[in-house]
């Protein structure tokens, strides 16, 4: 009789459940998994809202039920990282809000909401650096999904310095932009006036310009195509074995008029300006000056140099070994550097990277049958580690 009485109120439990799932909108979704209908229903209006950029909001969904001709619903608070809610609005692209946050807004059918905000994003240039600056705080405003904003960098002057553009480093071309050039900020950023220690004075007709391996290079008009694509090919090359030779500088492919107006006709490269941010230019010309894959090494080497008193203080060639190594080959003349080698040290550390890479990293003729002594071979070893080893010192004896 009790198990009877089990199964039978087992039975009626069932069916009251069944009755409830029809009165009430539960909906079967699939085999396991039920929902309770809000937003389909024909009673309510629902308003759906999207971050739009925005981090937080109350609540992803709100219904009404219908009285009339709609309903109300009040509007929930959002909020964005580093940034304002200016409050909702029906197109995701809108920069002002049509409806406040807290608000009571009208439904007359269901609609989709998307907040609207924005943040503000600084950029700060030092001026102590300059002469002469338009504007040293620029800022813009990121809305909605926009990951960054843009501003248009100001014009600077250094009396009797070349300008160079914009860093957002003080001794590199990390972020390089020219003046009047536009910039994307997406949070406060410092850049600063980039020049060189060179006093002349020049003025080219940039037709092209690429980042590349930290570097910044530009390209002179007139520049013919087959010859700057033959240097690039160059810089493959100096990037594959040794890319620590091309931090820093800002390189320039210039023609032969521009070119010999400043230097002289007797020059194919030439790296001049302070510490790590150095200024190669490279003489792009159909005429043979030159071995330029050899002289682009030499220059970048002079970059390395100097690249390498930033990171750790000093010039490798300011390095007592490398001194000595100096004055011993200076001395003996023994015809492994060239003579113009031992007109100054920097000129003895570029020569001595020149001559290492195209016997060991691509070798050649007639470098690859030189006979290296062990002495410089290991002492400029030791400085290709370091560098090699994000220049700590300590990895490589």
């Amino acid at each position: 009789m009790n198990k009877k009485r089990l199964i039978i109120f087992i039975c009626v439990l069932f069916m009251l459940l069944l009755a409830a799932f029809s009165i009430f909108g539960i909906k079967k979704l699939d085999k396991e998994t039920y929902y309770y209908s809000v937003a389909d229903s024909s009673n309510y209006y629902t308003v759906k809202f999207d971050l739009n950029g925005a981090s937080f909001i109350d609540t992803k969904i709100l219904r009404c039920k219908i009285e009339g001709n709609g309903c109300y619903v009040t509007l929930p608070n959002a909020k964005r990282d580093n940034g304002i809610v200016l409050g909702y609005s029906d197109n995701k692209s809108d920069t002002l809000a049509k409806y406040l946050p807290g608000t009571d807004v009208f439904l007359s059918d269901n609609v989709t909401l998307y907040v609207i905000s924005y943040q503000d994003n600084t950029l700060t240039i030092p001026d102590n650096d300059v002469d002469y600056l338009e504007k040293n705080n620029l800022s813009c405003r990121a809305y909605n999904k926009e990951k960054s904003c843009k501003v248009v960098l100001p014009l600077y002057n250094r009396e009797g310095y070349e300008n160079k553009g914009y860093s957002t480093s003080r001794e590199s071309l990390t972020g390089f932009v020219y003046a009047n050039d536009e910039y994307s900020l997406s949070h406060d950023t410092v850049m600063y006036p980039i020049y060189s220690t060179s006093s002349r004075h020049r003025s080219i007709n940039v037709a092209k310009t690429l980042t590349y391996n930290n570097s910044f290079i530009e390209i002179e008009k007139g520049c013919e195509e087959s010859v700057y694509k033959s240097l690039l090919e160059y810089l493959d090359g100096i990037k594959y074995n040794t890319s620590f030779l091309l931090l820093g500088n800002k390189i320039s492919f210039l023609t032969d008029d521009t070119f010999d107006e400043v230097w002289g006709t007797r020059y194919v490269g030439m790296n001049y300006g302070p510490k790590s941010l150095r200024s190669v230019d490279i003489r792009c010309s159909t005429r043979v000056y030159n071995d330029y894959y050899a002289t682009m090494v030499h220059e970048m080497a002079h970059s390395w140099d100097f690249y390498y008193a930033r990171m750790l203080n000093d010039n490798i060639s300011s390095q007592g070994d490398v001194i000595n190594l100096y004055n011993k080959y200076k001395e003996q003349n023994t015809g492994l550097f060239r003579e113009y080698s031992f007109s100054n040290l920097y000129e003895f550390v570029a020569d001595m990277m020149r001559y290492y890479y195209f016997k060991y990293y691509v070798p050649r003729n007639p470098f690859n049958s030189l006979s290296y002594p062990n002495d410089v071979k290991n002492v400029l070893e030791k400085y290709i580690c370091i560098s090699k080893n994000n220049y700590n010192d300590t990895l490589c004896k």
